[in-house]
């Protein structure tokens, strides 16, 4: 039988379970719909959709494009990428999930970067947004603020280190280019240029955009959050980590800890919300979290593969670095929380700029984490500036220095 043939059949076969399901325990399956929902509206909605809006007015006016600018002369040396890969870097940094995997698929149906090239970038390319991580999870689901900082961190290492990885990935297959940019500001100015479009109709097509995959977000955590209740109910899930908790050699495993670690591999918020739930110590439960994050769940990788359906990209490299990368940022969690928990000022700071978390739900839920993702998105556009600034320096100076040499 072809694999093919295989695939189809089994793909029929889930989805005729998880509708016979439905039909089976339609009041569950309402309330795991509705949940999903309440988990959207009142913490994913509030901590991503001002962003989404924020950064499509940033990309029409050429901002991220100075960003990127900046970072050229980086991306080919380190992570052997073309430059227009650190406007991907920076959109998917700041966005989050999937942003970076359609700009990829963008520059590659576009034919602005070889095969190799947007496969490194696939791998460099997809991380979730720190509005999510120290917004919705930090604040908003784990009521730890100061936790945030510390995923974050890990969560872009681990990304950096896939993408340094991947660097190696068929290197006699890549594109050259210049390592040096004209000017970063000119850059701006062109992107704007090019775009031509008011400040009305871009904020109208920003607010268009941004609900759009707002909206698509909260549908994969609402068809998630289904299927979790179902094989809860089933009985799936709790045979699953049974096998799984028996299999494990030398390890005594929690069947509820194994279990909290499928759904999170399943749809990532709701993961998180299950190891919330848990009685673990805070040291573990960011572990957990850390990879759940750095995996990103099969709700975002289905996202990803329906994304780079149009290329000649693999899916199948890209889940086994995505596994790589979650592995990656929960050890890095757990070397770094040492000099996290060290760095009192980094609590401190959170208590001055973060309000207190309201009862999950509540009236004003929604409006403390949508406070805390400006605070978030502030500083770390301030960080990213900074940094690009003194990435953008040395070499300007050192091409400013070689263009004088040659006038002399």
């Amino acid at each position: 039988m072809k694999s093919s043939t295989l695939s189809t059949i089994t793909m029929a076969v889930i989805f005729c379970f998880i509708v016979l399901s439905i039909i089976a325990y339609p009041s569950e399956a309402y309330q795991a719909a509705l949940d999903g929902l309440k988990l959207w509206l009142n913490v994913v909605c509030p901590a991503l959709l001002p962003f989404f809006i924020c950064i499509e007015i940033l990309i029409g006016l050429g901002v991220v494009s100075l960003l990127g600018g900046m970072f050229k002369g980086i991306m080919k040396p380190v992570f052997n990428v073309p430059g227009e890969a650190s406007f991907a870097f920076f959109m998917s940094i700041s966005s989050g999930y999937p942003v970076g995997s359609k700009i990829t698929t963008d520059l590659r149906l576009n034919k602005k970067c070889s095969q190799s090239e947007g496969q490194r970038m696939l791998s460099l390319c997809s991380t979730s947004g720190p509005l999510f991580i120290i917004g919705a999870v930090a604040t908003g689901i784990l009521g730890n603020p100061s936790i945030g900082f510390l995923l974050a961190v890990s969560h872009y290492l681990s990304a950096i280190a896939m993408g340094f990885i991947m660097r190696f990935y068929k290197r006699d297959k890549s594109s050259s280019g210049s390592l040096y940019r004209i000017s970063p500001l000119r850059d701006m100015l062109d992107y704007r240029k090019r775009d031509n479009r008011s400040l009305g109709v871009l904020m109208g097509d920003a607010v268009k955009s941004g609900v759009n995959l707002i909206l698509m977000i909260g549908g994969f955590i609402i068809f998630f959050s289904v299927i979790t209740a179902i094989l809860k109910i089933s009985g799936v899930l709790n045979a699953a980590a049974y096998i799984i908790s028996s299999i494990i050699p030398f390890v005594k495993l929690d069947q509820k800890l194994v279990s909290c670690v499928i759904v999170g591999m399943l749809e990532v918020t709701n993961g998180i919300k299950e190891c919330a739930a848990l009685k673990l110590p805070a040291i573990i439960q960011a572990i957990l979290v850390s990879f759940m994050i750095g995996f990103g769940g099969l709700s975002v990788n289905a996202q990803v593969l329906s994304i780079i359906s149009e290329t000649d990209l693999s899916f199948g490299l890209y889940l086994f670095l995505k596994l790589l990368q979650g592995a990656v940022a929960s050890f890095l969690t757990f070397v770094l929380s040492a000099s996290f928990v060290k760095l009192q000022f980094m609590q401190e700071s959170y208590a001055v700029l973060g309000r207190s978390v309201s009862a999950p739900y509540s009236s004003f839920y929604w409006l403390d984490t949508m406070y805390n993702s400006f605070i978030s998105m502030g500083m770390m556009l301030t960080f990213i500036m900074l940094i690009g600034l003194i990435a953008s320096w040395q070499p300007l100076k050192s091409k400013n220095k070689r263009q004088s040499k040659l006038t002399v």
